[in-house]
């Protein structure tokens, strides 16, 4: 099966040569030394949503910043969005067109998604109880889930399926993906690499609350990004996931306090093309925060 992916590092080669882009992309080096960033100052968005934006140094240079949308299940529902049809009729989105299409509070990108069938999920999804994409992903490694069908399970959870089995018909909403960043006894699971892109990663911290983080810039590894949630107890981060990243990565939070919208502009197969442009990626699903 085509991934999207593979798909874009074909097309936007091409595209690139055709009009004489060059390769002005200003990323930072993806060493992670001398690494500083301050505790987050989180910003009350609405009932059980909250806000903060991380500067990350290097030295005293600011070579990226993190979006951090922080989420109570007991006053907020988790919900998974797919607008795929195997009819070849998905109505793709920009996060902001699904933020209104749905009235969330707040929303991200969802999973990554197939070029061959273009928009299927490369990984089981379920919204509203309802099973979207393959039967199984051989690369999954996790899965948030959220609103349950059974009594007696958390009302939002990410599964490490390193710990953890997923048992279908427990929840309504759920996302599998992978792989997963940092475990629950604090291993970073994933390898060293230089691959730097725009980054959506969901978490769960160990007062069981949700974290939606999604980076500004592309300097980030998912190694580094690793580093970055073990070392930085003030999120105490229990376990987190990797989501799509690239020009997917996506973030909104729209309530009567906060007003923030961020598209990810490029990553290492797309270099400045969309950014060029200022391209804001439809994608196929996401998923949304709504008060209780």
């Amino acid at each position: 099966m085509l991934t999207r992916r593979l798909l874009l590092q074909s097309l936007f080669a091409s595209a690139i040569a055709s009009v004489g882009f060059a390769d002005t992309r200003k990323t930072p080096l993806p060493d992670y030394i001398n690494i500083s960033y301050p505790k987050p100052e989180w910003q009350p968005a609405s009932k059980g949503i909250e806000f903060a934006r991380l500067d990350i140094r290097r030295n005293s240079e600011i070579i990226e910043t993190i979006a951090l949308m922080k989420v109570d299940p007991a006053h907020n529902q988790i919900r998974v969005f797919s607008s795929y049809e195997p009819s070849g009729k998905t109505m793709a989105r920009t996060i902001e067109e699904w933020q209104k299409f749905t009235g969330a509070s707040g929303m991200v990108n969802s999973a990554q998604y197939m070029a061959d069938p273009f928009y299927m999920p490369c990984a089981p999804i379920i919204c509203d109880g309802k099973w979207k994409g393959p039967k199984s992903n051989a690369s999954v490694r996790g899965m948030l889930v959220a609103e349950p069908l059974k009594s007696g399970l958390p009302r939002a959870d990410l599964l490490d399926f390193g710990f953890d089995h997923y048992a279908e018909g427990t929840y309504a909403q759920g996302v599998q993906h992978w792989p997963i960043l940092l475990d629950r006894t604090g291993n970073i699971k994933v390898k060293k690499s230089g691959w730097q892109a725009n980054r959506t990663i969901v978490a769960k911290d160990t007062k069981g609350k949700i974290i939606f983080l999604t980076t500004e810039g592309s300097y980030f590894t998912l190694y580094n990004l690793a580093v970055f949630l073990k070392e930085n107890q003030a999120l105490n981060v229990h376990t987190a996931m990797n989501l799509d990243g690239g020009s997917e990565a996506s973030m909104i939070l729209k309530t009567k306090k906060v007003s923030y919208v961020r598209y990810g502009p490029y990553d290492e197969t797309q270099k400045d093309a969309f950014s060029l442009f200022s391209f804001k990626r439809k994608i196929p699903g996401v998923i949304g925060v709504f008060p209780r």
